[in-house]
């Protein structure tokens, strides 16, 4: 019944399209249902839920990121914008019933009361939390900024608890993933265009110190704030650049261009996946039409529609796309839809593709603003170098592993078994680690009683991939995330393989 009754009004909402009403008398036409279902349907029938199922269905028949968001929905994304939340500032996992923590943001709660990677925390606020799953101990840990918190600890090597007390405070948690080194170029990962992150990225380059070339890698980075779209790219570009022109129904053409800013002079390479979307499009958009750097890996996911977020009184909201991006060049970002049909939107792999097996419409071919090489319209970046990754294809089993997160199991249990401070003094930096360390047979046993290897015997590739992940997540332990990163994208990573090998032609 419920059913029926929404698609009565959604008939209804969407009849607009052939009737010959005015857009007044469709809305006094929904109004005069909604108000027949309340006074005169047999049953008592909530509205509430009928409203908002009709606004998702409703939003459904436009473009594929036109959407509803709930209460919870709409308090994520400004989280997300902010790029802070209220809490401790741990990563951590659940390892046989009891909270170890791997990680601590740097200037958080956590990282200023002293809790270290592998500290077990047993108690919260006199309740034990050994034995409850992850998702209760997230909302015992998050809370009202400034509200107290007492924590019991188990930390390695000590009998004895801690006890350690700390107020809840905003966490920044950066969006910067990963910067180090590889010689003289730099790398810096951005995992989200965070408001924030623009100064966190400077700030990052400048403790790259002298480099002469610099990789920017925005795979997986899904897009954020325009404006901090703006304003990375103004850092590389011109004073009075174009970086973004959105164009609307009802909105002005608006020009987006460069302001006067400290501008970082060095050869660039940007990696993009089929993942890169939106503020990360944006950016690499402008900096191939303008020839700043190159841009390699896969086809970009084709995001180019402005959504604003339009907050309802019940503290829900929308997203109600407004105008599209385009490049500099001219080029549309956003890839084709249907109007509805979100599942079709969804499936199409065309991005995936290795661009010379795609054919170009001729009308969608533009030129770069200064060498006026060719680049494609049509949806999405096209990269400058395609990186074939399909002979790197994890097995099913290895995506297995990362996906119950056996490697944090297996080294968790490892670093329990050595003197983690030894190794340290054995080797001062990741760098020299990974030229000269070599892993513990022990720690290869440990992980296969994890992935119920019996004898460990596995194929050499895959044993080969293990080692290498082990080796990362030892280092990780022993000097925090960018070892992980610097191990695995020297030694697995053929993007940025060939992103270092371009940079050092530069």
């Amino acid at each position: 019944m419920r059913r029926f009754l929404i698609a009565v009004v959604m008939a209804l909402i969407c009849s607009y399209a052939s009737a010959q009403l005015t857009e007044q008398q469709q809305i006094q036409k929904l109004n005069l249902v909604y108000q027949q279902i309340r006074n005169n349907y047999v049953d008592d029938v909530p509205l509430e839920p009928l409203v908002e199922e009709a606004i998702i269905a409703t939003l459904k028949e436009l473009d594929p990121h036109s959407q509803y968001l709930s209460k919870e929905d709409m308090a994520a994304l400004q989280t997300r914008v902010r790029g802070e939340f209220a809490g401790i500032g741990i990563r951590y996992i659940v390892h046989n019933d009891t909270l170890v923590v791997r990680s601590t943001i740097e200037n958080s709660p956590a990282s200023r009361a002293g809790i270290r990677p592998n500290d077990r925390i047993i108690s919260a606020d006199y309740k034990d939390i050994t034995s409850i799953n992850a998702d209760s101990i997230s909302t015992i840990l998050r809370g009202e900024a400034g509200s107290n918190l007492r924590l019991v600890v188990v930390r390695r090597g000590e009998s004895n608890h801690r006890e350690i007390n700390l107020k809840r405070d905003y966490v920044e948690s950066s969006a910067i993933n990963s910067s180090y080194r590889i010689g003289d170029v730099g790398y810096i990962a951005i995992s989200a265009f965070s408001k924030p992150m623009p100064l966190d990225f400077y700030a990052a380059y400048k403790a790259l110190g002298d480099i002469r070339s610099l990789i920017i890698d925005l795979r997986n980075n899904s897009g954020g704030a325009i404006s901090s779209a703006i304003d990375l790219s103004s850092l590389f570009l011109k004073k009075g650049d174009l970086i973004v022109t959105t164009e609307g129904k009802t909105s002005q053409k608006a020009f987006h261009k460069t302001q006067d800013r400290i501008t970082i002079d060095i050869p660039i390479v940007v990696i993009i996946n089929e993942n890169s979307a939106s503020a990360s499009e944006i950016f690499a958009g402008a900096i191939q039409d303008h020839d700043r750097g190159v841009i390699i890996g896969h086809t970009s996911y084709g995001k180019g529609l402005v959504q604003r977020v339009i907050e309802l009184k019940d503290g829900s909201g929308i997203t109600l796309t407004i105008a599209r991006y385009k490049t500099p060049s001219g080029r549309v970002i956003q890839r084709p839809y249907e109007m509805g049909n979100e599942e079709k939107y969804m499936r199409d792999s065309v991005r995936f593709q290795h661009p010379d097996s795609i054919p170009h419409d001729e009308t969608l071919i533009f030129t770069t603003l200064k060498r006026g090489r060719k680049v494609y319209g049509g949806g999405g970046i096209t990269p400058d170098i395609y990186i074939d990754t399909n002979n790197l294809e994890l097995s099913e089993y290895l995506y297995g592993f990362h996906s119950e997160a056996l490697f944090d199991h297996a080294i968790i249990d490892y670093m329990d078994s050595i003197n983690a401070e030894s190794l340290r003094e054995q080797y001062p930096t990741y760098e020299t680690f990974d030229k000269e360390y070599t892993l513990d047979g022990n720690a290869l046993e440990i992980f296969c009683h994890y992935a119920k290897i019996e004898g460990c015997t596995i194929t050499p590739r895959d044993k080969e991939y293990i080692e290498l992940m082990l080796r990362a997540s030892i280092a990780e332990e022993l000097y925090g995330s960018n070892a992980r990163h610097y191990i695995y994208g020297n030694h697995l990573d053929p993007m940025i393989k060939r992103g270092v090998e371009i940079a050092q032609q530069k």
